[in-house]
């Protein structure tokens, strides 16, 4: 994924609704599981979720659409 994709959330059953726009890439990778990260700028969220922006791995979202390449 790169910067400027749109995104959701790949669980939307927890979490309908849960989209928002890569704004930076290759993050830190922590812990075992060694899955790349992506900064994720929240646009559209649920009312209990209380994160508007941060650092998400790769694997735990769904690409919607790409964004412009130029």
């Amino acid at each position: 994924m790169k910067i400027g994709d749109f995104v959701e959330w790949g669980d939307q059953r927890n979490y309908p609704g849960l989209c928002g726009i890569v704004t930076k890439a290759g993050g830190p990778v922590s812990g075992s599981d060694a899955s790349p990260e992506i900064f994720v700028h929240w646009l559209n969220f649920p009312k209990d979720y209380m994160v508007g922006e941060g650092w998400e791995k790769i694997k735990d979202v769904k690409l919607l659409s790409a964004g412009d390449s130029k």
